[in-house]
């Protein structure tokens, strides 16, 4: 194994190369995933891994996640997805239009074991079935910089992405924010402490000309409910503080006026936006396994993606983590997060998953 630095995200970032991840150890896999946690973006390089390789081996260091699905189950009072696909498939009446939508979509996008059992692996992709239906999320063209769940409270923090066919020609970038906020002025750096941004979907932001059934998805998954607020400043599960400051939802800053908030993201984007905390990954084979922290980190993609495939996981670092996560330095928000995760715990089945005490 061979591990070398990413140019770009500031002190972080890290390739792996000369890595069989077919035979890798569970011990040498969970010491990659504690490595991962100091470096926030690791990307293993010309892997020979399928998707479900990659689900057991991300299910190693944590629960798969999906807020989306959370928020479907407990707003139906059900345990399964499943049973809510085939009601939605059905039509059935007392279901919201926009959630029947979104359920079908993404049974779409899911990827099935040979069993034809669902997984929590989801294709990104463009490709279209007989009927013109999108078989994966995101469909073609650009993506610009976003967080994943990123106007949640309780938000995934980590997310794999694997490289499977035709990316060459493309590639996925990331942004750190952590050297950004450790450089501004201490006054600055307070005031950043303190402040809480306002959240809001707004169609196309994300991926402009993304189709109009699967911005319902991207709705429900980014920022279900215009007007949720979150910290600016939270930590990553390495311990790790920087900025969530997920530009295509954030709208404002509580106590502010939408100008005043504009002109200081302004001054922000100016100073973090930079080549020195920036880096694309421009694939130079179809199976790079790219794994990223989603709190603190920013993606994107760009280049040429027709009939491109990936696969992407979201995730906990549960097993990889010495104690439990807590994300959020405002007492109200580190309460309201352990309240919610032991609801998701108990709806979603997350067996084991360890969550932090309130102060």
């Amino acid at each position: 194994m061979k591990i070398s630095k990413i140019p770009g995200l500031g002190r972080f970032g890290i390739f792996i190369d000369d890595l069989d991840l077919k035979n890798i150890a569970h011990e040498e896999w969970m010491e990659i995933g504690k490595l991962h946690l100091d470096n926030l973006v690791t990307i293993i390089r010309n892997t020979n891994i399928t998707w479900e390789d990659q689900y057991r081996l991300m299910s190693m260091w944590g629960h798969n996640q999906s807020g989306m699905s959370y928020r479907m189950l407990k707003k139906y009072n059900t345990t399964s997805i499943g049973e809510l696909i085939g009601r939605s498939m059905m039509n059935d009446p007392t279901m919201d239009t926009d959630d029947k939508a979104a359920l079908v979509e993404m049974s779409r996008m899911i990827e099935s074991s040979t069993g034809g059992k669902k997984s929590s692996v989801m294709r990104v992709s463009g490709r279209k079935d007989e009927q013109g239906n999108p078989l994966g999320m995101f469909a073609e063209g650009e993506l610009l910089w976003h967080s994943n769940e990123s106007g949640t409270l309780a938000f995934v923090p980590g997310v794999s992405l694997l490289g499977s066919e035709n990316v060459i020609g493309s590639s996925t970038g990331f942004l750190t924010t952590v050297d950004y906020y450790e450089n501004v002025s201490e006054s600055f750096r307070s005031e950043l402490d303190e402040m809480i941004l306002v959240h809001q979907f707004t169609p196309g932001k994300i991926n402009p000309g993304l189709r109009a059934e699967q911005d319902v998805v991207v709705h429900l998954n980014m920022c279900p409910e215009d007007g949720s607020e979150i910290p600016m400043v939270v930590q990553s599960p390495g311990g790790i503080k920087g900025l969530h400051y997920s530009i295509n939802t954030v709208y404002s800053i509580k106590g502010m006026s939408k100008e005043d908030s504009d002109k200081v993201f302004a001054e922000i984007n100016k100073n973090l936006f930079v080549e020195d905390y920036t880096y694309d990954h421009w694939y130079q084979n179809d199976n790079d396994l790219l794994l990223f922290d989603n709190s603190v980190t920013l993606h994107r993609r760009l280049g040429d993606v027709k009939d491109r495939l990936c696969y992407r996981i979201q995730h906990h670092y549960t097993d990889v983590q010495d104690t439990a996560w807590q994300p959020y330095f405002h007492k109200n928000f580190a309460d309201m997060y352990v309240d919610e995760m032991v609801d998701r715990t108990k709806i979603l089945g997350l067996d084991g998953y360890k969550i932090p005490e309130k102060a």
